[in-house]
């Protein structure tokens, strides 16, 4: 019998990991938006949390004509928090993009938040709320309340972005896996990764983005619950300040002793 040679597939540029909750609607137009607008080899983790979710079977027809997306299910917590952390694990490239399905996002930025990362940031943070940015919704505590949360902590904290739980971000993988994450609710996770980079000294950057409101479904996203999983982030920022400074230890990952 003669060897078949296999041939290993190409490590991607870009991981883009994509929490979903029931986005069969919009799941298609957003990988047909990404592949138009990022001009480098990637892959696509879609990371869902129930095998019912309505995204799977039409993720898994788009895998005909998407090869470089891959379903995974979340493994860690229900939730785009433990979503995210799903994706962060099983991503290969060394920089790492999470988006939303919900078209929401501004993928056109994508070119230059690649020209950023690694050789100028390890975080790029489009911004809704700093000079240029919008967001294009109707007033209401949803709109005003992750706000007013990035103006606080922009002030207190000196974080260099007013909009560090906007999820869309770009990150260096060697900076993520080196952050002991360990948010499980909601989309804590962003504002964790923010903090703790933060207070390791990495380089954020913050450039404006337009936020537009979801075409098809309906949000999953829960404001008190939310308030409640951002506060411990709220504090570790705090923690770095000019009056109280905690061990950095906390915010990174420790790495495992070799026997």
């Amino acid at each position: 019998m003669e060897n078949v040679l296999t041939i290993p597939k190409a490590v991607p540029s870009l991981s883009i990991i994509i929490p979903v909750y029931n986005e069969d609607k919009n799941i298609e137009k957003t990988l047909e938006a990404l592949r138009e607008n990022v001009p480098v080899p990637y892959e696509t983790l879609i990371v869902y949390d129930r095998d019912e979710d309505t995204t799977i079977p039409v993720a898994r027809r788009l895998m005909q004509i998407h090869p470089e997306s891959k379903l995974l299910k979340n493994h860690i917590a229900r939730g785009p928090s433990g979503a995210i952390r799903t994706g962060i694990q099983a991503a290969r490239a060394s920089r790492i993009l999470v988006a939303m399905a919900d078209l929401c996002d501004d993928f056109s930025q994508i070119p230059q938040m690649l020209d950023w990362v690694p050789s100028r940031a390890d975080m790029v943070c489009p911004s809704r709320y700093c000079e240029g940015g919008a967001q294009m919704l109707e007033p209401s505590l949803k709109v005003w309340a992750p706000k007013m949360a990035g103006r606080l902590l922009h002030g207190l904290t000196g974080l260099p972005t007013l909009d560090p739980t906007n999820s869309f971000k770009l990150y260096s993988a060697e900076m993520v896996q080196n952050l002991n994450l360990t948010s499980t609710t909601s989309f804590s996770v962003t504002l964790e990764m923010v903090a703790k980079a933060h207070c390791l000294g990495c380089r954020i950057v913050e450039i404006p983005t337009v936020w537009r409101d979801r075409q098809h479904g309906k949000t999953n996203f829960k404001l008190f619950q939310s308030l409640i999983a951002y506060f411990p982030w709220l504090c570790l920022a705090l923690s770095r300040n000019r009056l109280l400074r905690l061990p950095i230890s906390i915010s990174r990952r420790r790495s495992p002793v070799n026997v």
